[in-house]
Formats: C-alpha cells, sequence, structure tokens
C-alpha cells in the first residue's frame, strides 16, 4: 500500500490519477489514506524556503479533501483493491461505512486503523460490526524515532479538536 496525505493540495489530483492509472495498467491499488501528520513542518519549510504551501489553508479543506477522494476510492474498488482508511475522525470513518454499504462491499477491502490511545471509542465502535477489518497500530522503533512521531501525532489531536 502506498500511503497518501490528504492535508496536501495536489492530493485532489493525486488520487483520480492513481485510479485511472490502476485500471488502465490493470494493476491492484492499495491506499492507505492518511489525513496528514505534518501540517505545521510543511508551512514552515514553505516559508522559509519562499514558496506556496502545499498543504490546505484550512482543516475543513483537508476533511473535504479526505471525505471526496475517500468516497472515489470506495467507488473504484477493484476485486483485488484495497483501501485502509487510516482516520481518528469520526465523520469520515461513518461515511466510509455508508459508501461501504452504497456499493456493497462487505468483503474487508476497506479496512480501518487507529493509533492505539488514540480514538478507541471509534474502534470499538468499529469491531463491533463483524463485516470490517479494523486494526491498531503501535509505532516501533528507537525512542529518538517514536517519540516525536507520538508528539507530532498529539499535537495534531489538539490542533483538530480546537477547530
Amino acid at each position: 500500500m502506498n500511503g497518501y496525505q490528504q492535508y496536501l493540495k495536489r492530493m485532489k489530483e493525486v488520487i483520480p490519477f492513481e485510479i485511472a492509472t490502476s485500471q488502465e495498467l490493470g494493476y491492484n491499488l492499495g491506499i492507505k489514506l492518511i489525513r496528514g501528520a505534518y501540517m505545521n513542518e510543511e508551512r514552515k519549510l514553505a516559508q522559509e524556503n519562499h514558496y506556496e504551501s502545499p498543504v490546505w489553508d484550512s482543516l475543513d479543506e483537508t476533511h473535504d479533501c479526505y471525505n471526496t477522494n475517500l468516497q472515489l476510492i470506495v467507488q473504484n474498488l477493484t476485486a483485488n483493491s484495497l483501501l485502509l482508511v487510516a482516520s481518528h475522525n469520526v465523520d469520515s470513518v461513518k461515511l466510509a461505512k455508508a459508501k461501504i454499504n452504497e456499493v456493497n462491499i462487505p468483503d474487508g477491502r476497506v479496512r480501518f486503523a487507529q493509533l492505539k490511545g488514540f480514538s478507541d471509542q471509534l474502534t470499538v465502535m468499529l469491531s463491533q460490526d463483524k463485516s470490517l477489518k479494523v486494526y491498531k497500530y503501535l509505532p516501533y522503533g528507537p525512542t529518538e524515532t517514536v517519540m516525536p512521531y507520538l508528539i507530532r501525532r498529539g499535537q495534531k489531536s489538539k490542533q483538530v479538536l480546537r477547530e
């Protein structure tokens, strides 16, 4: 699977391109749909290097990009394609479940994942539906690598809660 960070403006073009290319060339599509965790870093780099920020200007634009691409991917899943909805966002998860039911994809091609310790209530709700595949992921590695990641995720969650 390839991960696609939906806080990047270019994802409105990238995801449709990936879908079209996989259909034209006949390869299996594997997408991990990620809202994004490097917004502040991307904006800072853009400002320091004098180029336009590649990140959406608002959280609502990021949500819109995520949800639009989520629906597009689910509508275009083939028998051998997979989508991992990596989201702690209740609205996006509900949208994914509704879209799965609408296009009748009961076979686990759409999967859900949340970071351990984040949105546990969402994971529990998803896991009660036995037709869904639900994962909790746990970052693993050296402390100097894992801790900055967890700090970023915690900061992102605070930013989302304030919006």
